[in-house]
C-alpha cells in the first residue's frame, strides 16, 4: 500500500511533516475546493446564473469528516424555470390575477370564481372550465390558474391548443409514425395538470376519439384539467354528452359559461 505521507515527502516540507490524518483532511479540503470552484453549464439551458454552485446544481461540504454532496438551493428555482419552459404557456407565463381587468359585472363574477378556485382548489384535482363567446378572456383566466399551479404549487403543467394538438397527431399519422402518436397521447393523458385551450373549434370523428380517450383517462385517474372552448356547454353536450358530462362533474361548479355575445369580445373593443 502506498503511504500518502511518503509519496508527498520532499514535495512540500509542510505536508511532509503532517500526520496521515492531517494530510487526509488537507486532501479532502483541496477536493472540496477544486469541485466547488469548477463551473457547470446548467445556466445554458435555464438562463439562471448561480454563484454558489457555479451552475452545477451541487456543492461539496465536509460533514463529520466525510465529503458530502449537497443539492444547491438554486435547483428548485431551475426546476420551476424548466417546468415553465416545458409548459408551452409562452406569452401567458407572466399572467396573474391582477391582469384580469374588470369593467362589467360578468367580469367581476368570472374573477371571483377564478380567485376562489386558486384559493381553495390549487392542491386538489378539481377541474376548471371556461366556455363561450370569443374574446371574453377565457384563455387569460385559465393561464392565471395554470401559472399559480406552476409557480406557487410546483406542479407540472402542459398547455395545448386544440388546433396544435390535432395538427401534430395528423402529421404523425400521415408520416406513419404510430409510435409517436401513442407517445404523445400518453404524455397528454398523464401530465399532472393539462390545459386544453380552444377545445373542439373544429373536429371530425377521429379527432373526437382522441379527445374522449384523454378526458376519460383523466376523469378516471383524477388528474387536474383546465379547458377552454368557444362552444357553450350545451354545444359540448350535444357533441358527446357522456364525455363532457364527466368534465362538468369534475369541475364541481367551477364552470364559466358565457353565451355568444359580441359585446363581450374585448378584441373588438376598439370598434365600439
Amino acid at each position: 500500500m502506498i503511504d500518502v505521507k511518503d509519496m508527498l515527502k520532499g514535495y512540500n516540507s509542510e505536508i511532509a511533516n503532517m500526520s496521515k490524518e492531517e494530510i487526509q483532511a488537507e486532501l479532502m479540503r483541496l477536493q472540496i475546493e477544486t469541485y466547488n470552484a469548477s463551473v457547470g453549464d446548467l445556466d445554458k439551458e435555464d438562463g439562471l446564473d448561480c454563484p454558489k454552485c457555479k451552475n452545477k446544481g451541487w456543492v461539496q461540504l465536509l460533514i463529520n469528516g466525510y465529503v458530502k454532496m449537497r443539492k444547491c438551493g438554486c435547483v428548485e428555482r431551475r426546476n420551476v424555470i424548466m417546468r415553465a419552459k416545458r409548459s408551452g404557456l409562452g406569452e401567458y407565463l407572466d399572467k396573474d390575477v391582477d391582469d384580469y381587468q374588470v369593467t362589467e359585472q360578468w367580469q367581476a363574477n368570472c374573477k371571483a370564481a377564478l380567485q376562489d378556485f386558486i384559493e381553495n382548489h390549487s392542491k386538489d384535482n378539481t377541474w376548471f372550465l371556461a366556455l363561450g363567446t370569443s374574446g371574453c378572456g377565457k384563455t387569460l383566466m385559465c393561464s392565471i390558474i395554470a401559472n399559480h399551479l406552476l409557480y406557487d404549487e410546483g406542479r407540472a403543467v402542459s398547455y395545448v391548443t386544440w388546433t396544435d394538438f390535432i395538427s401534430r397527431l395528423k402529421r404523425d399519422v400521415m408520416g406513419d409514425k404510430t409510435n409517436k402518436v401513442s407517445e404523445y397521447l400518453e404524455e397528454i393523458k398523464k401530465v399532472d395538470v393539462l390545459f386544453l385551450d380552444e377545445l373542439v373549434k373544429k373536429y371530425n370523428e377521429t379527432d373526437l376519439k382522441y379527445l374522449i380517450e384523454i378526458i376519460n383517462y383523466r376523469y378516471t385517474n383524477n388528474l387536474k384539467t383546465i379547458i377552454t372552448s368557444e362552444r357553450v356547454l350545451d354545444d359540448l353536450l350535444d357533441i358527446d354528452e357522456a364525455t363532457f358530462g364527466r368534465a362538468v362533474e369534475k369541475c364541481e361548479g367551477y364552470l364559466i359559461n358565457i353565451p355568444k355575445d359580441r359585446s363581450k369580445n374585448y378584441r373588438l373593443r376598439a370598434l365600439r
